[in-house]
């Protein structure tokens, strides 16, 4: 059972008595207070100052401090914690997306020079910079295969001066490489010759020729530019604020006008290059020969004629020391006509270099001599022999066909990352006679070509034009021929050459018989004649410039026909290779 609470009485004490005095001063002070209370010793509640007004005005502090202690106030130790939560988990996140963008963008560039490589190999005993400068050299000079408009010269130059700098360094790529003499072989106006390169395996020395040979290109394109140093640009030298230049070519806006005091050429002469190229001891016959016509094209671009001649001379001796047969028996070392007698053939480089002769002598007037080159030329090569009949041609691997499938350009992708680059085997030296091979009769459209510009322009209109008319109808055979089995570029030249030359032929004809018309009847009507001759004259004259304008109609269908197949689909067909102002 419930126990009964006893109740007690409650016991009311008695209040106790505060004086007034005392009651007054412990009111509770919280924001209105006056000064003094400010140092009171009583320890009733905290002054809080920041609540009550201050009857002395004070300065504010700055507003650093003041948001520090301010947000100090807010900041406990879940919210601290929970920020920091909050930043760790973006930090990791935006270490994890700049890792991902980063990684993409290296695999970008992993796959693009897996491109380049397949396009242009580069000798697998390299370093990876030395192939990486060499293939994106070989990238630059080609600006329609890597999607750009123009060839960026300097940077062409600057990547084979670095690769040139490694290769001839004995202690990183140029292990083995011997100067010909003691300290090298200094040509004034040149630089040292080549060195002694035999101890190196054919595709160094393969890779070794490709970087002076662009150099060289790019020193020809780079003549008259300058580089400023501070700026790291490279123009034209009209763009050079100097002494030598007070009144410069205005600079694109934005871009500061570079200094001739702070400037040096972008590239040296292309000279060095191709001196370099003939004086190195271990190049093949062929790649000596290829920088000797180069050498010689440039020296008549600049008007050096009689170097030009030389120059075409050394290299017709060059391609006579490797003719496996007396040089003399087979080609004048002095005109360059070969001597068809049928005892021997000439090699592959002796026509070469005769038929740059033959232009050069065209290019100078020389007719007559030309024309004889040309007519021995076209006469060696139908005397050429056949290949046997197990001989595989060699044929140029093209790269596949780029598809617009998202798959199937990922495949290929795959393809081109996963499939190693086999380095191509070297190519003849030309020292022997060449065999004839699918793309031979574009060879020898062209020289017929040239028969035909040359005999319409010196004796016989009709027999030039006839030769002409021959030329194209053989390239166009052989174009159609070939198809898309090999290479066609050759013969869509030939083909484009031709066609150029008959419609110039034609359209001069159809002039020259509408000025003899029109000449005819102005002379009929000055004179009487009774016997109608000056009436059968005018008849003449404008058949003929029927006939002319009927074979410029015939024609005009043709070019129009055959256009698809000579007009190259790129976009970048017509475009002169060159560089902008400022690089």
């Amino acid at each position: 059972m419930l126990r009964q609470q006893s109740h007690k009485p409650r016991i009311l004490w008695p209040p106790r008595f505060v004086p007034s005095s005392a009651r007054r001063s412990c009111r509770r002070p919280f924001t209105q207070k006056p000064p003094l209370l400010f140092l009171s010793t009583l320890r009733s509640r905290p002054q809080l100052s920041f609540l009550s007004p201050s009857p002395i005005p004070r300065a504010l502090p700055p507003i650093s401090v003041h948001l520090r202690q301010h947000y100090a106030r807010l900041v406990s130790t879940e919210s601290r914690g929970d920020f920091k939560r909050r930043m760790s988990r973006v930090l990791r996140l935006s270490l994890s997306f700049g890792a991902i963008i980063i990684l993409y963008e290296i695999i970008k560039i992993g796959v693009y020079q897996e491109e380049l490589e397949h396009k242009w190999p580069t000798p697998p005993e390299w370093s990876w910079k030395s192939r990486w400068c060499l293939r994106s050299a070989a990238a630059w000079q080609h600006p329609e295969e890597i999607g750009k408009l123009l060839s960026d010269w300097p940077m062409v130059a600057g990547y084979l001066r670095e690769l040139l700098m490694r290769l001839e360094d004995k202690d990183v790529e140029g292990k083995g490489i011997v100067e010909q003499e003691e300290g090298g072989i200094l040509i004034e106006g040149v630089g040292k010759t080549g060195f002694d390169i035999t101890a190196k395996s054919e595709p160094w020395r393969r890779g070794y020729f490709q970087a002076l040979l662009g150099a060289a290109k790019a020193a020809e394109n780079l003549e008259g530019w300058l580089t400023d140093r501070k700026q790291r640009v490279s123009a034209p030298a009209e763009y050079f604020v100097g002494p030598s230049n007070p009144r410069p070519k205005p600079v694109p806006k934005g871009q500061k006008a570079p200094r001739e005091e702070d400037s040096e050429p972008a590239s040296p002469s292309p000279e060095a290059f191709y001196m370099k190229i003939l004086t190195t001891r271990g190049f093949d016959t062929k790649q000596k020969i290829d920088a000797a016509l180069a050498y010689a094209d440039w020296l008549e671009y600049k008007g050096l004629q009689s170097t030009a001649a030389d120059m075409y001379t050394w290299a017709m001796d060059i391609a006579a020391a490797g003719s496996p047969v007396d040089a003399t028996d087979v080609v004048d070392l002095k005109t360059g006509i070969i001597k068809n007698d049928g005892s021997s053939l000439p090699s592959e480089n002796i026509i070469r270099v005769s038929t740059a002769l033959g232009v050069h002598h065209a290019k100078q007037g020389n007719l007559p001599t030309a024309l004889s080159i040309f007519t021995s030329v076209l006469k060696a090569r139908r005397a050429l022999p056949q290949p046997p009949p197990g001989a595989l041609g060699t044929t140029s691997l093209s790269s596949p066909t780029q598809v617009n499938y998202p798959f199937r350009s990922f495949i290929n992708t795959l393809k081109t990352v996963l499939i190693p680059v086999q380095y191509p085997p070297p190519t003849p030296s030309g020292d022997q006679p060449p065999l004839r091979t699918a793309t031979s009769p574009c060879d020898e459209a062209g020289l017929m070509a040239y028969i035909g510009e040359i005999l319409f322009a010196s004796s016989s209109e009709e027999t030039g034009l006839a030769w002409t008319r021959d030329a194209v109808d053989l390239a166009e055979t052989t174009f159609l021929q070939i198809g898309n089995s090999t290479p066609t570029n050759r013969c869509a030249d030939c083909l484009r050459v031709g066609l150029g030359n008959w419609k110039t032929m034609v359209s001069q004809l159809v002039k020259k018989a509408q000025e003899d018309e029109e000449r005819s009847i102005e002379k009929q009507k000055s004179s009487i004649s009774w016997l109608g001759q000056s009436q059968k004259q005018i008849e003449t004259k404008a058949n003929v410039r029927r006939r002319w304008e009927a074979e410029q109609s015939i024609l005009y269908d043709r070019i129009n026909r055959l256009r698809p197949m000579i007009v190259s689909e790129s976009a970048f067909d017509g475009i002169v290779s060159g560089v902008g102002s400022f690089v």
